[in-house]
C-alpha cells in the first residue's frame, strides 16, 4: 500500500521533468542525475496503483541507470494526489479540495502541500478559506461533504454551497477571515457563541441566491465578525444581567437585614428611656434636709447618669455598625458600575432604597440620642426641685443659675 511518502516522491519526479505537458495525465522527460532520482524513480513506478506512472518507451524499471533521460506519463490516483496548474485548477477540478485541503502540486509555481507560502499568496489564501470553512462548520447543523456544502436550521434547512474560485481568493478580506478563525471559544459559551455565528451567518446570506453565499462571506469577512461581536455582546449583556440581577437582589436583602438589626438590637434597652424618666419622677422625695430623702434622690439621679453613659455608649456603637454598612453599600455600588458598566445604572434604584433606609435609622439613632439628653436633663431638673440642699448648693455654685430653681 502507498505511503506519504510516496506522494512526495512523486511530486520530486513532477519538478524534473522537462519538456512538460501538463495534461492530464502529465507528460516530460526525467533525467537521473544521480542515485537518489533513481531510488524516488523506482519507488513511484513500484508504487503505479496509486501514482499511475509509466514510461512511455516501456524501459524496465531495473535497467534504469543514473544519467539516463525517459519519458515519463504520470496522472496519480485522485485520492492519492493532485497534479494541477494552480491554485485556480485545484478549486476547480476537486469538490472535495474547497473543504479539505488535499495532497498537491502545483505546476506552475512548483509548489506542493507541503511547502511553505508567504502571507498573502493564493495557498495561503487558500487555506485560511479552509480554516474558515471549519469554524463555520460548528455552527452549522452539519457540512455536507458530498455537495459540499453548510446546513443550516432557520425556519427549515438553509444551505450555503461552499462555491468559490481563485477570483474569489483575490477579493477575499484576510485579515478578517484570520481574526475569526478563532472566534468561537472551547468550553464555555461554546453552543451560545456557535448558535449567534449560524444566526449572522443566515442574517447576511439568506437574500443571495445559494451559490452566491460562500462568495459573500469571503468578501464581506469583517461584516460577520461585527455581526458576531454584536450578537455575543447582546449575550453576555444578557448574562451578566442576570448574574448582577441576582447579586443586588441578595446584597438588597442582605443588607436591608442588617440595617433594620441596627435598631432591633437595641430596642429593647430603648424602653428604658421612658422608663427612666418615671423612675425619676415617681422614686425621687421632698428631701428638705440632708436625710434619707437626700440620699434616695442622689442615688436615682446617680442611676439616671449611668443609664445615659450607657445608652450613649450604645448608641454611638450602633452608628458605627451604620457607618461601615454604608461604606459597603457605597463599595458595592461603586464595583457594580466599574465591573458592569453596561447594567449598572439598572440598579440605582436598590442602592438609593438602601441609602435611604441607612440615612433613616441614622435619624432614628439620632432622635434617641435627643431623647436621651432630655430625659437626662429633665432628671436634673426634677432632682433639684425636690433636693433643695443640693439646689442650694449648686446655686451657691452658680448664682446664675437663680432664676431657674
Amino acid at each position: 500500500m502507498a505511503t506519504r511518502a510516496a506522494w512526495d516522491d512523486l511530486v520530486e519526479v513532477v519538478r524534473g521533468l522537462a519538456d512538460r505537458q501538463e495534461g492530464p495525465p502529465v507528460r516530460g522527460k526525467f533525467t537521473i542525475k544521480g542515485d537518489a532520482d533513481l531510488v524516488v524513480l523506482r519507488t513511484c513506478l513500484d508504487a503505479h496503483h496509486d501514482t499511475h506512472l509509466e514510461l512511455i518507451n516501456e524501459e524496465q524499471p531495473s535497467d534504469l541507470k543514473v544519467g539516463q533521460t525517459v519519458e515519463l506519463s504520470v496522472s496519480p490516483r485522485l485520492g492519492f494526489g493532485l497534479l494541477k496548474h494552480d491554485i485556480g485548477d485545484l478549486l476547480s477540478g476537486s469538490r472535495r479540495a474547497r473543504i479539505k485541503e488535499p495532497s498537491f502540486f502545483l505546476m506552475a509555481e512548483g509548489i506542493s502541500n507541503d511547502d511553505p507560502v508567504a502571507e498573502g499568496h493564493p495557498v495561503a489564501r487558500y487555506r485560511a478559506v479552509l480554516r474558515l470553512v471549519q469554524l463555520l462548520k460548528r455552527s452549522a447543523a452539519f457540512l455536507d461533504a458530498d455537495e459540499p456544502a453548510l446546513v443550516f436550521i432557520k425556519d427549515g434547512k438553509f444551505e450555503v454551497p461552499i462555491e468559490y474560485d481563485a477570483d474569489d481568493l483575490k477579493k477575499m478580506a484576510l485579515p478578517a477571515i484570520q481574526e475569526l478563525a478563532d472566534i468561537i471559544p472551547s468550553g464555555t459559551h461554546e453552543k451560545q457563541c456557535a448558535s449567534i455565528l449560524a444566526e449572522a451567518v443566515v442574517s447576511m446570506t439568506e437574500h443571495l441566491a445559494g451559490e452566491l453565499r460562500f462568495k459573500y462571506l469571503l468578501a464581506h469577512a469583517g461584516e460577520l465578525k461585527k455581526k458576531f461581536e454584536q450578537g455575543y455582546q447582546l449575550f453576555a449583556a444578557g448574562f451578566s444581567y442576570e448574574k448582577v440581577r441576582d447579586q443586588v437582589e441578595a446584597a438588597r436583602v442582605e443588607f436591608s437585614g442588617k440595617i433594620h438589626k441596627v435598631f432591633s438590637d437595641i430596642q429593647n434597652q430603648l424602653l428604658g428611656v421612658p422608663v427612666a424618666t418615671i423612675i425619676v419622677a415617681t422614686q425621687m422625695k421632698d428631701a428638705k434636709t440632708y436625710g434619707y430623702e437626700f440620699w434616695v434622690n442622689t442615688a436615682v439621679l446617680v442611676g439616671c447618669w449611668v443609664f445615659a453613659i450607657l445608652m450613649v455608649f450604645l448608641l454611638h456603637n450602633q452608628s458605627h455598625t451604620l457607618a461601615v454598612l454604608r461604606d459597603e453599600i457605597d463599595r458595592q455600588k461603586r464595583q457594580l458600575k466599574k465591573e458592569f458598566a453596561a447594567v449598572a445604572d439598572s440598579f440605582t434604584k436598590t442602592f438609593d432604597y438602601l441609602s435611604r433606609r441607612a440615612l433613616t435609622q441614622r435619624v432614628i439613632l439620632w432622635v434617641i440620642d435627643f431623647f436621651v439628653i432630655v430625659g437626662l436633663l429633665l432628671s436634673h431638673v426634677i432632682y433639684f426641685k425636690l433636693t433643695p440642699p443640693a439646689r442650694d448648693w449648686l446655686v451657691g455654685c452658680l448664682p446664675a443659675l437663680t432664676r431657674w430653681f
